[in-house]
C-alpha cells in the first residue's frame, strides 16, 4: 500500500510542475502519465496490466489523449503479429514437432544448460541476415526454445520456470537484439539508419556495416550469456545425461505424426514468406495470420486450443496502451525536445566525454519508448546533428548509435516487440526485464565502447 500511495503522489506532483515553455502542456502531462506508469512497474507497485490500464484511463479521462487514439493501438499490425506468434508457438508444442526440435538440440548441445544458452544465440546470428524482421526471427526461435523448457520440465504453470526455461528465454530475448546489431538487413529499421546517416555524410554499407559490429557483437555473444548465467542462473546447470535421454525420448516418438508433418510444413511456409516478406511486399501480420489459419483449417490447433491462452489478450492489453503512449509523447516532439536540451548540456565537454555520453543518453532514453523504430527515427538525426555541431566525426557516432538502438532492446519489458512474445511466456517477469536487461545493457555499452569504438576507427 505505501508503494501505490508513494506512486501516485509522484504522478500528482509530477502532473502540476510547470512545463518547460518549448513543450506543450499535453506532451508534459502525457510524460507524466507515462512516466509514472512506468516507475510503478519497476518499484512494485502495480503489475504491467494494472498500470498500463489505469495510465490509459487517466490520460483519455483528462483529455490527454484523445479516446480514438488511445485504442488504435490494439489494432497494430505488430501487437497482433506478437499475438499469433504466440499462439503458434503453443501450436507447435501441441503438435509435437516442438519436442521433437528441442529433443534434437538438446541431443547436440544439451549436456550443460550454458551450451543450449550459446546454441540459441549462435542459431539467432546464422538466419539474423536472412530476417528484416526482430519480431519474425523471435516467432520462429521462442517456439523451439518453448518446447526444449516443457520437456526438460520447466514450466510456469507448474512454478519450475526458473529450472531452465527462465534462462533460455532471457538469453534468446537478448540475442535477438544483439543478432540485430551485427547484421544490417537483421532489422527493419537499420537500413532506415543507415539513410538518416547519409544526410550527415556517413556512408554505410552491408560490408562496413558487419566489419565494423563484427568484434564487439562477437565479444558480448561470448561473454554476456556467462554473465547472464552467473547472475540470473538457472536450476538445471549440468545435464550430462540429457543427450542420452534425448535420443532414447526420440526413439519412441518414432517417426514424424500428421500433425507435426503439417505443422513443419507450415513453419517452413513461415520462415520463407517472412525472409521474402520485404521482396514480395507482403505484410508480416498477414504471414503469421496466413500460418495461423492454416493450423486451425487442418485442426493441429483447435478453437478450445485459443480459448485456453488467455495469456497472450493480457500480453496485446499492456503492450498496445504502451505502444500508443510512446508513440504520442514522439508526436507531440517531446522526444525532439529532449535531444535539444541534451545537446545544450554537453556544449562544453571534451569532445571523447561527449561521444560516450551521446550514446549513454541515446540508450537511456528507450525507457520513453516502445519501438525501438520509433526511438530511432526520433532521436538518431538530432544526435547526429549535435555531434556535427559539436565537431564530431558522426561516421563512428552514427555506427554506435544504430548498435545500441537494437542491444538496447532489453532495458525494459516494452523494449522491444520480441520481449513480449517471451515475456507472456511466463518465464520472465517485466520486473526481471527492468533489472537483469538493464544490466544486461550496460555491459554491451562498455563492450561496445571498450572493443568496438577502437576496432571501429581502425577499419573504417
Amino acid at each position: 500500500m505505501t508503494k501505490k500511495i508513494a506512486i501516485i503522489i509522484f504522478g500528482i506532483v509530477l502532473w502540476f510542475l510547470p512545463h518547460p515553455p518549448e513543450i506543450s502542456a499535453e506532451a508534459w502531462q502525457l510524460f507524466a502519465v507515462f512516466i509514472t506508469t512506468i516507475f510503478s512497474v519497476i518499484i512494485g507497485a502495480f503489475n504491467i496490466l494494472v498500470a498500463s490500464v489505469l495510465g490509459m484511463v487517466i490520460a483519455v479521462i483528462t483529455g490527454t489523449i484523445e479516446p480514438k487514439t488511445a485504442f488504435s493501438g490494439f489494432s497494430n499490425d505488430i501487437v497482433l503479429l506478437i499475438v499469433v506468434a504466440f499462439l503458434i508457438a503453443k501450436a507447435v508444442v501441441k503438435s509435437g514437432l516442438g519436442k521433437r526440435i528441442a529433443l534434437l538440440m538438446i541431443r547436440r548441445f544439451g549436456s550443460t544448460t550454458l551450451g543450449l544458452g550459446y546454441s540459441v544465440i549462435a542459431t539467432d546470428m546464422i538466419i539474423a541476415p536472412a530476417f528484416p524482421s526482430n519480431t519474425a526471427r523471435s516467432g520462429l526461435l521462442f517456439p523451439i526454445i518453448y518446447a526444449i523448457s516443457i520437456v526438460n520440465g520447466s514450466d510456469p504453470e507448474k512454478g519450475t520456470e526458473k529450472k531452465l526455461g527462465s534462462f533460455l528465454m532471457f538469453t534468446s530475448m537478448f540475442g535477438i537484439g544483439l543478432s540485430s546489431a551485427m547484421w544490417l538487413t537483421a532489422m527493419a529499421a537499420n537500413p532506415a539508419g543507415v539513410v538518416i546517416a547519409e544526410n550527415y555524410g556517413v556512408h554505410i554499407g552491408f560490408g562496413t556495416w558487419i566489419l565494423a559490429s563484427s568484434i564487439p557483437s562477437i565479444i558480448a555473444a561470448i561473454i554476456i550469456p556467462w554473465v547472464l548465467y552467473k547472475i540470473y542462473p538457472p536450476e538445471i546447470k549440468n545435464t550430462p545425461d540429457a543427450p542420452i535421454h534425448a535420443q532414447k525420448e526420440l526413439k519412441k516418438m518414432g517417426s514424424m505424426s500428421r500433425d507435426e508433418i503439417i505443422t513443419a510444413i507450415i513453419f517452413i511456409l513461415l520462415v520463407i514468406f517472412w525472409a521474402l516478406s520485404d521482396t514480395l511486399n507482403i505484410n508480416k501480420t498477414i504471414i503469421a495470420f496466413m500460418g495461423f489459419g492454416l493450423l486451425l483449417a487442418t485442426n493441429v490447433f483447435k478453437v478450445k486450443d485459443v480459448k485456453k491462452e488467455g495469456e497472450a489478450l493480457t500480453t496485446m492489453i499492456w503492450f498496445a496502451i504502451l505502444y500508443i503512449m510512446s508513440s504520442q509523447l514522439n508526436e507531440l516532439k517531446f522526444m525532439d525536445y529532449v535531444g535539444a536540451v541534451m545537446a545544450e548540456q554537453i556544449e562544453f565537454l571534451p569532445k571523447r566525454i561527449a561521444f560516450v555520453l551521446l550514446v549513454f543518453v541515446y540508450i537511456a532514453l528507450h525507457y520513453l519508448f516502445v519501438s525501438q523504430t520509433a526511438h530511432m527515427l526520433a532521436l538518431l538525426g538530432v544526435f547526429l546533428g549535435a555531434a556535427v555541431s559539436l565537431g564530431i566525426d558522426p561516421a563512428p557516432l552514427a555506427l554506435m548509435l544504430l548498435f545500441a538502438t537494437n542491444y538496447f532492446s532489453v532495458i525494459t519489458p516494452q523494449g522491444s516487440s520480441c520481449n513480449i512474445l517471451y515475456i507472456s511466456s511466463g518465464f520472465i517477469t517485466p520486473n526481471e526485464v527492468y533489472k537483469y536487461g538493464g544490466i544486461l545493457v550496460f555491459l554491451s555499452f562498455v563492450i561496445y565502447m571498450v572493443f568496438g569504438l577502437p576496432w571501429i576507427s581502425l577499419v573504417i
